[in-house]
């Protein structure tokens, strides 16, 4: 429900307002100025949606760092502390109230070279029309507020994540997530994912309305430079756990070293330099058991990484940033010829 009466106090009253005040020159503009439309019709209520997914994986980030055991229990109550005194700051009225007050501020700066829509002014250079300030005073400050207010929840989510790296952490080098243990952070970054995808919608359309004519390679340098800023962004937290993750495997390498040493040391004594003991088949005896294991440990703690990400996150995020690329291939023409040959030849 708070999606759709948003989405149309944004969006609705600049449909009726242009249609009502600004004559055929503004609606025709307003109707054809497909970034408004996306960032008011899909980039919008992303923003909106996202936050109840984004808040359960962050939440449920959390508890695991205290299910799989990370943190010991003489920092159970600092890392409980942490964690609300971040719960506290993300309640804050405060917070939220200035944000607000900036969002609005900002409609009423005069940046350089700004490019406004045309249907703002009833002609260039003219006073605002109704949807024009419409547009200034609620339609813009409610999209700036949500995107204003998921960056400062990043915010706040980094600095969870970096006092938490400062805490002594429990980490297995042989885990399995090759992580050490915090595999499940790569996982909770990506959920930002749909953050991503809101804002390169935005932009994609807005340069899409401004530049129609553009080369389509154009589109894609600046989607693709725009998805490794956003892998940098959400993913530049993970960085504060590299340190624990190195020193980590470093212990992990040495120890399973010596252990894989003294094992084998002995396995090859018991097998190949002796007769084995009389009755006793090779073929299901425990020590080879015992070494295939130790093989295995061994080849994870070496595997283990320094940095808690793997290409699945890595790919969603890259994915969320260069969806908005498909419906402009689909609108490309020698795209879909290429299409159509390829599918000739196949047939």
């Amino acid at each position: 429900m708070r999606i759709l009466v948003l989405t149309l106090v944004g969006w609705l009253p600049l449909l009726v307002l242009s249609l009502l005040q600004g004559g055929p020159s503004v609606s025709h503009a307003f109707l054809r100025d497909l970034g408004i439309h996306v960032e008011f019709l899909v980039s919008l209520p992303l923003l909106i949606a996202s936050e109840r997914y984004i808040d359960l994986s962050l939440a449920a980030a959390v508890r695991q760092f205290v299910v799989s055991e990370l943190i010991g229990s003489k920092d159970l109550a600092t890392f409980e502390g942490i964690a609300r005194g971040v719960m506290r700051l993300r309640r804050g009225a405060a917070v939220e109230a200035g944000l607000l007050v900036a969002s609005f501020a900002v409609s009423f700066i005069d940046l350089p070279h700004q490019a406004n829509p045309v249907w703002l002014h009833t002609e260039p250079g003219g006073p605002r029309t109704l949807a024009g300030w419409w547009y200034l005073v609620v339609s813009m400050p409610l999209i700036r507020f949500l995107v204003l207010r998921w960056l400062w929840r990043g915010i706040l989510w980094a600095g969870f994540l970096f006092r938490v790296s400062r805490l002594p952490l429990a980490l297995v080098p042989t885990h399995p997530d090759v992580a050490g243990g915090l595999g499940f952070l790569g996982t909770c970054q990506a959920s930002f994912a749909l953050i991503v995808l809101a804002v390169a919608s935005t932009l994609t359309a807005q340069r899409l309305s401004r530049a129609p004519s553009a080369n389509f390679t154009d589109y894609a340098l600046h989607l693709f430079a725009f998805a490794l800023l956003s892998l940098v962004v959400v993913f530049a937290p993970l960085a504060f756990f590299s340190r624990q993750l190195l020193f980590a495997k470093r212990r992990g390498d040495h120890a399973f070293s010596g252990v894989a040493a003294w094992h084998s040391r002995r396995f090859e004594q018991r097998w190949f330099h002796r007769e084995p003991p009389a009755g006793q088949q090779i073929l299901g005896a425990p020590e080879f058991s015992s070494l295939t294991d130790l093989g295995t440990s061994f080849t994870t703690a070496r595997r283990m990484r320094w940095f808690p990400i793997d290409i699945r996150a890595a790919v969603a995020v890259l994915g969320a940033a260069m969806a908005p690329m498909v419906p402009l291939l689909l609108a490309d023409r020698r795209f879909i010829e290429v299409l159509v040959a390829l599918a000739k030849s196949v047939l």
